[in-house]
């Protein structure tokens, strides 16, 4: 599903609450003092261009290449042709020059605009001009693309003079003698993870990155006390009745409107339409249920509301990425 079909401001509220959670400011700090590595938490909406840009940078050659303005365009046009190899660009459609950078993961969607469910679900590592690699795991709910971990600025393997000089060689201005010794000295002593590590660091952001995806679909269904009594009413009703066969007039009078103000009400305050959630609602539902290897699949669908396989196939297969017999393996 493209990210204009969710609103943003709802759809980076999600992102801020999980960021502000216990959970994640203690997974955050771990994995930083355990590996040595930044990580971030961006809305897929706000991707920055560098990983250094928001949080301070932990290596010295990518702190010297961004002070003072220093960062240069072709580490940015890396980071912006990494944007669009995913599916990412600014809504003014402002043409950007990118360079190629290099990936060691499987092939990425060639699709450009806004933000799709092409991402897949694989984590996506580059490497930048100077040889620093850098990963971004996705985080999903269901089939919407919500944000990236990231992480990196660090190398797999051992830095040469010769790529040193092939990285100089590739900046957009001229350096001085003084600058060039502080970028040279920073360059070696980049830290270097070897390949196998960095991958299994990997694994560990794409385990916890299926937690964020849980945690965010409670937050989809739940969303908080900012909301008018009426949606809070037909969010209730909807919890409490998500197992039986509903109507939009029927939800609408348990909130105390008429259907047409209470559905563009709806969607106004929640971000998706009545359908969507509804439909996200019971999905969320039969994961939980599929939790049981003793339940099947037909018996979660029928017991969370759906009203037929074909109705819960199609709702899957909106939201989520891998079939039912997939997902279950996964847990």
């Amino acid at each position: 599903m493209p990210l204009s079909a969710i609103n943003a401001a709802f759809y980076e509220t999600v992102i801020a609450k999980l960021q502000a959670t216990d959970d994640y400011r203690e997974y955050e700090a771990a994995f930083q003092d355990a590996t040595g590595l930044p990580l971030t938490l961006e809305p897929a909406s706000r991707l920055t261009v560098a990983l250094c840009s928001k949080h301070q940078a932990r290596t010295s050659f990518c702190s010297l290449m961004n002070e003072a303005g220093h960062s240069c365009h072709t580490c940015q046009a890396l980071h912006r042709g990494i944007e669009k190899e995913m599916g990412i660009e600014e809504s003014d459609s402002i043409e950007r020059e990118a360079a190629a950078g290099t990936t060691f993961t499987e092939k990425s969607p060639t699709s450009v605009g806004a933000i799709t469910s092409a991402f897949g679900d694989a984590p996506r590592t580059f490497e930048c001009f100077a040889g620093l690699c850098e990963t971004m795991v996705p985080v999903k709910a269901g089939n919407q693309l919500l944000a990236f971990l990231k992480t990196g600025q660090v190398m797999v393997k051992e830095p040469t003079r010769d790529a040193f000089r092939h990285a100089m060689s590739q900046l957009d201005e001229e350096k001085s003698d003084s600058e060039v010794t502080a970028l040279e000295k920073a360059y070696f002593s980049t830290p270097i993870v070897p390949p196998a590590k960095y991958r299994a660091m990997t694994t560990l952001l794409k385990t916890y990155a299926k937690q964020l995806s849980l945690a965010s679909e409670r937050i989809l269904t739940e969303l908080d006390n900012l909301e008018p009594e009426s949606i809070r009413k037909a969010k209730t009703y909807l919890a409490n009745n998500y197992q039986k066969s509903l109507t939009l007039n029927e939800v609408a009078t348990a909130a105390g409107m008429s259907h047409f103000h209470f559905s563009k009400r709806f969607k106004e305050t929640v971000g998706i339409g009545f359908a969507e959630y509804l439909s996200r609602l019971r999905i969320s539902e039969c994961k939980k249920i599929l939790w049981n290897p003793n339940r099947s699949i037909t018996e979660a669908a029928f017991e969370c509301g759906f009203q037929s396989m074909a109705s819960f196939n199609r709702a899957w297969n909106k939201f989520e990425s891998i079939s039912p017999k997939e997902y279950r393996k996964t847990q």
